[in-house]
């Protein structure tokens, strides 16, 4: 799963960067994990982690893939897309509630395993159905985004999820409930973003999709939808986190000195909180959140 996540943001740093040369590297990456990380099934791909096929996995194959398509315009990895999504409806029940976790043998291993894999998927769908306007990819988009409404998948307060209100916003504008899950899903955390005292970048990244889905919201003529809430306490939450995470959570050149290989760890992330840990999902998220900020802040400008 980091192995694809990781992958999508490269594919989100490279254009940031304008490090083309690196589309190259990222291919040859991608085409590794399909090899050596993925098994076929009944004509569906699925994420093998250590014998495990996870809802996440899938979001996150599909999530890596569609991106790289978008931003290199190369349609190589079509097929694999597809069998992809055909791989999705195998963790889906009749009710329309998506399993998290399958044996290799499509049996179910866990029905629940983590609160993110419904936006996570929900999110990767809806970058694909952008790629392929496929009908029976916008219908599954639905089906999921109509279970987490019914559900009340506000109270979650997933960065996913507002990724995926906002990709969905763009197909169905008009959608009262998408909006105020949305809206929920980040202005009942505000009080705790502010006042967090650990980097978290995941919540950088909640509340960048929640700033670009109020816009979208007031583009759209739906302001009395967000009229019960602070937008410009929203916006002064943004740019909090991001100074907090590049303060606390990035290795300047003043903390990486005290590290044993300080040109090693400058320019990478870390948990403060947790013995100044670098992993590599921390770095995406870190990177993700960052440059999403970068440039919805300051390009749009």
């Amino acid at each position: 799963m980091r192995h694809f996540s990781s992958l999508y943001a490269l594919l989100e740093a490279i254009p940031f960067t304008k490090r083309t040369e690196d589309f190259a590297k990222v291919k040859l990456a991608i085409q590794w994990g399909l090899k050596n990380a993925t098994i076929e099934k009944e004509g569906a791909i699925f994420v093998d982690d250590n014998g495990e096929l996870k809802l996440g996995g899938q979001a996150l194959l599909i999530l890596a893939l569609s991106k790289y398509q978008d931003v290199t315009k190369d349609d190589t990895f079509v097929p694999v897309l597809m069998k992809a999504f055909k791989g999705v409806h195998f963790f889906q029940e009749p009710s329309g509630k998506l399993i998290h976790v399958l044996n290799p043998d499509l049996t179910v291993k866990a029905a629940y395993r983590i609160i993110y894999y419904e936006g996570e998927v929900a999110f990767a769908l809806s970058r694909l159905y952008e790629l392929t306007h496929d009908k029976n990819v916008m219908d599954l988009v639905k089906q999921i985004l109509d279970y987490m409404v019914a559900n009340d998948y506000g109270k979650y307060h997933d960065h996913w999820i507002s990724y995926a209100i906002n990709e969905a916003l763009l197909v169905f504008p008009d959608n009262h409930d998408y909006m105020k899950l949305g809206l929920k899903n980040v202005f009942s955390h505000l009080k705790f973003i502010e006042e967090r005292d650990t980097t978290y970048p995941t919540l950088l990244e909640l509340v960048d999709a929640a700033v670009k889905m109020t816009d979208m919201i007031k583009r759209s003529g739906n302001e009395d939808l967000i009229a019960p809430y602070d937008l410009v306490r929203l916006r002064q939450v943004l740019r909090y986190r991001a100074l907090y995470e590049i303060t606390t959570g990035c290795f300047l050149p003043e903390i990486a000195m005290y590290l044993y290989n300080p040109q090693k760890f400058i320019g990478g992330f870390y948990a403060r909180h947790d013995n100044f840990r670098t992993r590599i999902d921390d770095c995406e998220h870190f990177l993700s959140g960052l440059i999403n900020y970068y440039n919805y802040t300051y390009r749009q400008a």
